[in-house]
């Protein structure tokens, strides 16, 4: 029997081959995206799972309800670290990281890195850290001590045993290793290559800075981690966090301050708080692609059903046939079942050699690494897939095998099938509209996606982006803001600006100690008429007297810094618009001369001055928020960036020019630079690759819908092949029977995108959410849509349809 059936499948694949091969290459389609996308997911899902006491490890959060965020932060101050454990009986430890880039240097070799922490010994008690050299218990409890990740040490001493070799920081400072660990997996939260003890940092900065530190409860400074002891509630740690501020921060700030838990199995998918140290995921993004791989497979499940049900129709005298024969009716069921696991199989083998030829693809829409080696010794995905791949030919076929078997032979020896396409067609039909809408729903989110990432890059920010060579002098931190004022650096800076100035293709030079448009760092002002209590907040960058004009920046009242008055340095203030509103000063013209204060730990008044210029509205922040309160001052000591204008038609001379000059002047500093407009349009890489990863999916989406349409109106040609002929015979046009083949089709997918319009725009507006500044969903986009799914639909129907038109009538009706 089985040999049988066997041979009968064999036959009907031969026999209706085109058929086949849709089916087929349909179904691996539709597994390929699922089998990608479960890679993506399973992996997002996996996150920070290496650490061994990942249950009981938490972050603290901070959000600072003075400054106006509506988001925490997930850097706090250095105070408060060491006074958790003691405080909280649950907390069994805790630990500080902070990150800088730095330059790292071993023998003639510098590397800047961007990876480089600072931290208490005790991390290694909460994170799993794999020794491969050194004493895990004692490697990092000296000053002056360094851990290597096994890339790190391959990268300064080759395979060359690191430990008890030194490599040097900033020019400055010698690092001894005394530990090699290995490297963190690509799904961690953050990525460390150097660790060194946290009491470093205190002593390559300066006894004030280090003070103010000790003392500074509002900063935003690093990241802590606490370890609690098994058993421990985190919501009885978040409960008494307002007593432990209360009891520790100073009074005027502790009821503005808010601290809770942060499971780190968290952070990666549901973290919402603004500065992540690296990139984050979202679930709903994974939910997202979950989504889309269901989509896409139930699309390619749909083409399957509506090709079995309609070609089964042609096999409707043999399933007669069989049953005048004895044939029972589970017999049927069961060949037919048969026949859809094989040809499922077909398309599980086919979809394989896809998922190689497109990961490579898909790892560049993802950031991902993943390998097919590395696959194909994954036995828990590999039973996935085979899950995938059984449910798909069981699900696929289950309807086909009821639906054929339940033919009744009466009907079907009498050649009369129109019972059968009754039953069939109703389905058909809506498992049509389905497809269909899926389909224009991918299409339009992806049109709603590419419209907003266009709009932010192209956005006037209110000053210009464009030629801009961004290279860091010294290696920020935010430490440096403590620091005792020192100008002696800004006389070389400004040298080695009039150097560079002097090469023809540098049009522009000014210093900064930030990027415009990345994310201002946040200071304590006090504005006239205001009280410190008030704890106002605003937006800070520290410039020189180019920045402005450099930046072809527009001011609206007064006039900009200037060497011309001496005071400007350490007693004048610009600010901006929203600032102006902000702190009631009536016209842009009105808050000239106004007075106000920059201030520091304690409520000490740092800076104090005068408003002499107000700047028009800028966004210092990236579109996802609304442009904030922003003062502007000059501290040469705080200028860590230089901002190169260049010719844009002499751009490499420039920075070859720039390099051997930069090394002739920053021996001990290494050469990086960045163009400031990509590192603006890198802050929505995630929406970019998002957004092309639907688009891909979209298409691939209406492929598959438009592959199924082509078999399913070829079959229905086929089983209507007697009637053309009639209708030719007796006068019919060819237009005529291309509109009367395609009619009920295009119904249908007018159907589908009536449906689907409604979901589509209540979904992409809710995405739309997380921008500050964002389109508004436009009929056009949605109407370009569902024309582009329209006319795709039109051009598969056409080609089959004329097709049959076109026949010759005699053929057909020779056999009458």
């Amino acid at each position: 029997m089985i040999r049988n059936y066997l041979l009968i499948a064999i036959r009907n694949f031969k026999k209706g081959a085109a058929f086949s091969f849709i089916n087929i290459f349909g179904l691996a389609v539709g597994m390929t995206c699922c089998f990608l996308i479960m890679l993506f997911v399973r992996d997002e899902l996996s996150y920070d799972h290496f650490q061994q006491k990942l249950d009981r490890i938490y972050r603290v959060a901070y959000t600072p309800k003075f400054a106006g965020l509506a988001k925490g932060i997930p850097m706090l101050s250095t105070a408060a670290s060491p006074l958790l454990k003691d405080y909280f009986p649950g907390i069994e430890t805790s630990a500080r990281l902070f990150r800088r880039s730095a330059t790292v240097q071993q023998d003639l070799q510098k590397t800047e890195e961007k990876n480089f922490y600072f931290g208490d010994s005790t991390i290694l008690d909460i994170f799993t850290f794999h020794f491969l050299l050194g004493d895990a218990r004692h490697a990092l409890t000296d000053p002056f001590t360094v851990l290597l990740s096994a890339s790190a040490a391959r990268r300064y001493f080759g395979n060359t045993p690191a430990v008890g070799r030194s490599v040097r920081l900033d020019g400055r400072y010698p690092l001894l290793v005394t530990g090699v660990f290995e490297d963190f997996p690509d799904n961690s939260h953050l990525h460390i290559d150097l660790l060194t003890n946290y009491q470093t940092m205190f002593a390559t900065i300066t006894p004030e800075a280090k003070t103010n530190l000790d003392h500074n409860w509002i900063i935003s400074h690093s990241l802590t981690y606490v370890l609690l002891k098994p058993g421990t509630d985190p919501a009885k740690i978040d409960a008494g966090f307002p007593a432990f501020l209360a009891a520790h921060a100073p009074k005027e700030f502790a009821k503005d301050i808010i601290y809770r838990l942060q499971a780190v199995k968290d952070i990666h998918l549901r973290s919402d708080l603004l500065s992540e140290i690296e990139p984050v995921g979202s679930i709903t993004q994974v939910y997202l692609f979950g989504a889309i791989a269901l989509v896409t497979l139930l699309i390619a499940g749909i083409n399957f059903v509506n090709l079995s049900t309609a070609s089964s129709l042609r096999r409707a005298k043999e399933v007669g046939m069989r049953k005048v024969l004895g044939a029972e009716k589970r017999q049927l069921i069961t060949q037919f079942l048969a026949e859809s696991l094989a040809l499922s199989l077909l398309a599980f083998l086919l979809s394989i050699i896809l998922l190689v030829v497109f990961l490579p693809v898909f790892n560049g829409l993802t950031d991902k690494h993943f390998l097919f080696q590395d696959v194909l010794r994954d036995a828990p995905l590999w039973l996935g897939f085979v899950t995938v791949f059984l449910l798909t030919g069981i699900l696929a076929g289950l309807y086909p095998a009821f639906f054929i078997s339940a033919i009744e032979p009466a009907t079907t020896l009498k050649g009369d099938f129109a019972g059968g396409q009754g039953r069939g067609g109703n389905l058909r039909k809506a498992l049509l509209v389905l497809q269909f809408s899926a389909s224009v729903s991918l299409m339009i989110a992806t049109g709603i996606i590419f419209r907003q990432l266009d709009f932010v890059q192209t956005q006037p920010l209110g000053f210009e982006k464009e030629n801009t060579v961004i290279i860091p002098i010294r290696n920020w931190s935010i430490n440096n803001i403590f620091n005792a004022p020192n100008d002696t650096g800004y006389y070389r800076l400004q040298a080695f600006r009039e150097k560079i100035l002097a090469d023809p293709a540098v049009t522009g030079v000014t210093l900064s100690d930030q990027e415009p448009g990345l994310g201002i760092l946040r200071r304590g002002v006090l504005p006239e008429g205001f009280k410190v209590t008030d704890n106002i907040f605003s937006l800070n960058v520290k410039i020189d007297y180019n920045f402005i004009p450099t930046y072809g920046m527009q001011l609206v009242a007064g006039r900009n810094f200037s060497p011309a008055y001496g005071s400007d340095k350490d007693h004048a203030f610009i600010i901006n618009e929203t600032a102006v509103k902000r702190f009631h000063f009536g016209s842009p013209a009105q808050a000239i001369g106004r007075r106000m204060s920059l201030i520091g730990k304690r409520d000490v008044r740092e800076k104090e001055g005068t408003i002499v210029g107000v700047i028009k509205d800028f966004h210092a922040e990236s579109l996802y928020n609304p442009i904030d309160v922003m003062v502007m001052d000059v501290d040469y000591a705080s200028l860590t960036t230089f901002s190169i204008k260049v010719r844009a038609d002499r751009t490499k001379a420039a920075i070859a020019f720039l390099q051997k000059n930069w090394d002739a002047w920053f021996p001990a500093k290494d050469f990086q630079y960045h163009f400031l407009d990509k590192g603006l349009d890198d802050q929505y890489a995630a929406e970019q690759k998002q957004g092309k990863a639907i688009g891909y999916f979209a298409g691939l989406a209406v492929f598959v819908s438009c592959l199924g349409l082509l078999g399913l109106i070829a079959l229905i040609a086929r089983q209507r092949t007697r009637e053309i002929g009639i209708r030719k015979v007796l006068g019919a046009s060819v237009p005529g029977i291309v509109a009367l083949l395609s009619k009920d089709f295009i119904r249908l997918i007018l159907l589908a995108i009536v449906l689907a319009t409604p979901f589509s725009w209540w979904a992409m507006h809710r995405w739309l959410t997380r921008f500050a500044y964002r389109i508004e969903i436009s009929w056009w986009i949605i109407a370009s849509s569902a024309a582009v799914l329209l006319l795709l639909a039109l051009l598969t129907l056409c080609l089959q349809t004329i097709r049959a038109a076109l026949s010759n009538p005699l053929a057909s009706l020779r056999s009458e």
